[in-house]
């Protein structure tokens, strides 16, 4: 799902950057006025699980890369201005240290994975207020990763629309790759999210417990 440079058309880059920024940078003023260093260590250690798991990337066809995403788990734990924040880092590492999406991309990746799959997730959570909570989470981690992958898919056939085929890959060939995919995925990343929820859940469940941000409101409390 990492977009490298020189695939996408620069008007649709600009729009990533336009629209990832600024929502980031309102996710790390809200997280700064409530992280302390007691909560640190953790948020490093849960986005050096994340960045692992999104280092293991592979074709789907059509040019792209399916690959895990973590934004559900990090929502829940972090909620989801620390998740803003945290996929907002590994995403910067792997562009800047490991080549993993391009540096003009990067606006665009950031908007797919930092801002899109953690809200998406959060919502459903929202909704779901606590109901069934391995249900919720499931779904919450399936349509996180699906939807994030479906705004990268329209993002190429858009730019292969707008500069008549110099840019981006056919929707044809984009939209059916990484939806397709990712539904797959999805389901992957959805039970390992729900294994470390429930395991979390039974031997430290004040892990889940932890919001960055904002007040707990999507019902996702854990008693022991």
């Amino acid at each position: 799902m990492h977009i490298p440079d020189g695939l996408m058309d620069p008007v649709v880059l600009l729009a990533g950057w336009a629209i990832s920024v600024p929502v980031i940078a309102y996710a790390v003023s809200k997280v700064n006025k409530t992280v302390d260093e007691k909560k640190m260590p953790f948020m490093a250690i849960l986005a050096a699980g994340i960045f692992v798991a999104q280092m293991l990337n592979f074709p789907v066809g059509g040019g792209t890369t399916g690959h895990l995403i973590g934004a559900t788990l990090a929502t829940i734990l972090l909620g989801v201005y620390g998740s803003v924040v945290v996929m907002t880092v590994i995403l910067v590492i792997q562009c800047l240290v490991f080549g993993d999406g391009g540096l003009t991309a990067l606006g665009l990746n950031l908007l797919n994975m930092a801002v899109i799959a953690p809200f998406v997730a959060h919502f459903i959570l929202k909704i779901a207020d606590g109901k069934n909570r391995p249900v919720a989470t499931f779904t919450a981690s399936w349509a996180s990763v699906f939807i994030a992958a479906t705004a990268c898919a329209v993002q190429l056939a858009v730019s292969f629309a707008v500069s008549d085929g110099s840019y981006g890959i056919d929707g044809i060939v984009s939209i059916p790759a990484m939806m397709g995919w990712h539904a797959l995925i999805g389901i992957g990343e959805a039970i390992i999210t729900v294994g470390v929820v429930s395991f979390l859940a039974k031997i430290a469940p004040e892990m889940l417990k932890m919001r960055l941000g904002e007040a707990r409101d999507d019902g996702m409390e854990v008693t022991a």
